[in-house]
């Protein structure tokens, strides 16, 4: 067996950040694109994803092509820029040889973290395979977390010879809801041996946030001609824009820190539900001076008192929303805030709602 090596300097590399449509990726970690080229488009890995492999060579700054091989503002970066080549003598072969042997290396006799971010990711839920499989020494482990992930870290190593990959051995596999834009995950050497970084695999499994239901005339008409603007719900007498319910934070059953934020409503009383299904396939119903957008079976997740217009649930003392709203498996679920409006405005109704905001729930 022979082994090539190259160690370069840490460093600190700025993000730059898009909104893209295209949001699943192929990555190989690695410099030496000769001895180890990017995998074929057509080699799926453990995410069982076909599609263009991104080469990531250090200092690891990368603009990334989507599946297809299109440029997206999806950037990745690292704080380690050390690459590692091992030559095996045999196995592993073909892409698994071209993903695995070429590496990000860190570590080694002291205990060393590295970072990577992925930065311009269109909001939603994703699937992050992490390889972390040391070519050089099947007895090396590496620890992979990654932030606001539900699934808890998990170490990366073993013997392996190619073939199917194998979870915990050659990858780490963590669900997270991204918020804003960006990722971060970490890996963590064993103390006295070198972690290892092969690759990445980024699936996108939707947005988890879609608003839907809006009282702008783009579905059912408001009652009286009081449209709002785009992305809200119809106008009341104190917001001629209508009022918005957003969600933030991630909606996973295993880790809820899912919040509906409520705001351009009166200071008055607001109560957030949650429904199970689009009111007339997401155009809405007229309900008293607005739309009813939540439909199916009904939850009343709790009534709140706006400040300055805005209010949320849950705040602290609450139960979370997938306990109050009995979410026990993933799916989608709408929710809605149903607020008091008792000037003379409208209809003869005292109430408005916000636009429909529909939540996608991970494990």
């Amino acid at each position: 067996m022979k082994y090539l090596g190259s160690l370069g300097i840490f460093a600190v590399v700025s993000l730059f950040s898009a909104t893209v449509s295209a949001q699943s990726f192929n990555i190989d970690v690695g410099d030496n694109t000769i001895l180890a080229p990017v995998p074929a488009s057509t080699y799926v890995g453990a995410a069982n994803q076909p599609g263009t492999w991104n080469a990531c060579i250090h200092p690891y700054t990368t603009s990334l092509v989507d599946l297809s091989g299109s440029p997206t503002g999806v950037m990745t970066s690292s704080d380690v820029s050390s690459s590692f080549l091992y030559l095996p003598s045999a196995l592993p072969t073909g892409d698994d040889r071209s993903l695995m042997i070429d590496i990000q290396t860190f570590g080694g006799s002291i205990s060393q973290t590295v970072h990577w971010t992925f930065s311009g990711l269109q909001d939603g839920n994703y699937l992050v395979y992490t390889y972390a499989w040391a070519p050089e020494n099947g007895g090396t482990m590496t620890t992979i977390t990654v932030d606001n992930s539900t699934d808890a870290p998990q170490p990366v190593g073993g013997i392996w010879n190619g073939g199917p990959h194998v979870q915990n051995s050659t990858y780490s596999l963590h669900h997270v809801a991204v918020s804003g834009g960006a990722l971060t995950l970490r890996g963590d050497n064993a103390p006295g041996s070198a972690g290892s970084i092969n690759g990445f695999q980024l699936v996108f499994l939707g947005g988890a946030f879609n608003p839907f239901c809006f009282g702008d005339g783009s579905g059912t008409a408001c009652p009286c001609g009081n449209a709002g603007i785009s992305g809200r719900g119809c106008a009341s007498s104190v917001s001629a824009s209508g009022a918005l319910l957003a969600g933030q934070g991630a909606p996973s059953l295993a880790a809820d820190t899912l919040v509906l934020h409520g705001s351009d409503m009166p200071n008055s009383s607001a109560l957030y539900f949650q429904g199970t299904a689009m009111t007339s396939g997401g155009a809405g119903a007229v309900f008293g001076d607005g739309l009813r957008c939540a439909g199916g079976t009904v939850v009343r997740l709790g009534t709140k008192t706006n400040a300055s217009g805005a209010s949320q649930y849950p705040v602290a003392g609450d139960a979370s929303v997938s306990v109050k709203g009995a979410v026990t498996s993933p799916g989608t679920r709408t929710y809605q805030t149903w607020y008091r409006n008792a000037a003379a405005f409208c209809t003869p109704s005292t109430f408005n709602l916000s636009n429909g905001l529909e939540v996608t729930w991970m494990p």
